[in-house]
């Protein structure tokens, strides 16, 4: 079936918060350290994908653009500090409360982060990138994600 409307690299970031959104829900009513530990493991993969890859294309393209280039330097901010915690949790049991009480920063750093994105960075982008470079940039995200998951993923090892 052909669509009529291909997705734009916004669309691709939003699917991404909603992925990880999902799994901050699953984690929270994990039972057993087994299934914890695969869902910390998806968070993981899933934000260290993401955050390379918005800083690999998405940012970039912001740099362009008076009206989207403010928002960089905290975004990016905001990524260094969740790949700590993330690195932090790594080496943690999901049942320590050390884990918990990091897992609860995390979530709130990536909700505000999103928030942010969602909302104000957005909504800049979208009034100085057009449609088809958008959609362009959906691509190379995209091919970001592929290129560095082989690294990601030899990071959780």
């Amino acid at each position: 079936m052909a669509r009529t409307k291909v997705d734009d690299i916004l669309t691709l970031i939003e699917a991404d918060h909603r992925k990880v959104e999902e799994l901050f829900a699953q984690i929270e009513t994990a039972k057993g350290t087994k299934k914890s530990q695969q869902i910390f493991e998806q968070i993981y993969k899933e934000l260290n994908l993401h955050a390379l890859a918005e800083e690999l294309v998405f940012y970039p393209a912001m740099q362009e653009y008076e009206q989207t280039k403010q928002y960089i330097e905290e975004a990016e901010e905001e990524h260094t500090a969740a790949k700590i915690l993330l690195e932090q949790m790594k080496s943690l049991d999901s049942t320590d409360v050390e884990f918990k009480t990091k897992l609860q920063h995390l979530q709130e750093a990536i909700m505000h982060h999103v928030e942010e994105e969602e909302s104000e960075i957005f909504n800049a982008v979208r009034e100085c990138i057009e449609e088809e470079q958008l959609v362009v940039l959906a691509q190379e995200f995209l091919s970001a994600k592929t290129k560095v998951e082989a690294d990601v993923e030899a990071a959780l090892a």
